[in-house]
């Protein structure tokens, strides 16, 4: 019996102005530095993604197992953010005053986003997606972009890849590609150097403990971007929050972003996201009636997986005395979290297991 065709994402993060880079720079500094990076994009695309295979100075990834599809924007913007983050902490601390570290702020970061149908082929003892679809993602990486708009770092997606996530192409900026033996593809862009400056001018919306009426933790055995999935999306949410039935309502961004809104049937309460920074932390308002609360839900990376947090402070003109005892009489009593907690530590870990099985 023959491979199986497969159905998925297929995303190429390819590293801008690697080639002059080496060629003007110092050999081992440049690929030190080459290995620092491609070795952060990986840490950050996997496991939402699979790793087929590292190229050069590009990385492969796929993954036929997104339960929401949107999360894909999350993933992208939040791996170019980090790369950002990452790039501008080297020069902060650099010591070495060689060409290649001083050059090293001119790299940027593109990635290629296509979904189509691929099989899984067995090269050299490793399992790589193959196929027309795999071909298409690969020619993309030559395009006229650059051209067109001067952007140098973005994330290009096909039509395909836009209807399987359903979102709308309105703020993309649209082009045609053609190739050889492929024909036309339309593809839609964004530019992620504008989204990082939006990103970091946003106003922050978060409880810290101290400011706090009640804060819990919990640590699970999985990366923050699956355990993300199971906080954010409410028909997940709703299999471990005990007594709970999430519905999303409004999608102002058409995706969870700032600003959407999700509401508890049971419960009749509506929640409203303040600021979502993806797989780091998301801050909401809470509330049925009289009784609102601010929630900050943090992740935090451990060596073993992630350490889930919840900052919950009552909005309120009472006695501190008094909100904490009422945020603990409702979170611990009522929405009985630690039981939660341990539906969610369960569910978690099961996925993990068909997410990562022993053979393809």
């Amino acid at each position: 019996m023959g491979p199986t065709t497969r159905k998925g994402f297929l995303v190429i993060a390819d590293i801008s102005g690697f080639t002059p880079f080496v060629a003007t720079t110092e050999l081992e500094h440049s690929q030190e530095i080459l290995q620092n990076i491609l070795r952060s994009i990986i840490s950050f695309l996997t496991p939402t993604f699979k790793l087929a295979e590292v190229e050069g100075d590009a990385v492969f990834v796929y993954s036929d197992k997104l339960a929401r599809h949107d999360m894909i924007l999350e993933v992208i913007e939040s791996a170019y953010f980090s790369f950002r983050d990452r790039k501008a902490s080297l020069q902060r601390i650099r010591t070495c005053h060689c060409k290649a570290c001083e050059m090293a702020a001119t790299l940027d970061l593109k990635f290629i986003v296509h979904y189509g149908d691929y099989i899984m082929n067995n090269v050299g003892g490793k399992d790589k997606p193959l196929g027309s679809s795999v071909n298409i993602a690969h020619r993309l990486l030559k395009n006229h972009l650059i051209e067109a708009t001067g952007w140098t770092a973005y994330a290009l997606f096909t039509k395909d890849c836009l209807d399987a996530i359903q979102t709308s192409p309105d703020n993309f900026h649209e082009e045609a590609e053609e190739y050889e033996h492929v024909g036309k593809i339309q593809t839609f862009s964004i530019n992620l150097d504008e989204h990082y400056k939006n990103y970091l001018s946003e106003r922050t919306v978060y409880l810290q403990p101290q400011d706090a009426d009640l804060v819990v933790h919990k640590d699970f055995l999985v990366a923050p971007p699956q355990l993300w999935e199971w906080a954010n999306d409410p028909k997940k949410r709703s299999l471990w929050a005990v007594g709970s039935d999430w519905q999303e309502q409004s999608r102002p961004s058409r995706s969870t972003r700032r600003g959407g809104t999700n509401h508890c049937v049971n419960s009749k309460v509506i929640e409203r996201i303040l600021d979502y920074r993806p797989f780091q932390y998301y801050t909401s308002s809470m509330g049925r009636g009289p009784l609102h609360f601010t929630q900050t839900v943090k992740f935090e990376e451990t060596n073993s997986g992630t350490r889930l947090y919840w900052h919950v402070k009552m909005n309120a003109l009472l006695p501190k005395f008094m909100t904490r005892f009422i945020c603990e009489l409702i979170v611990m009593k009522g929405m009985k979290i630690h039981d939660g907690f341990e539906r969610l530590r369960g569910l978690v870990e099961e996925e993990n297991i068909i997410r990562t099985p022993n053979k393809e």
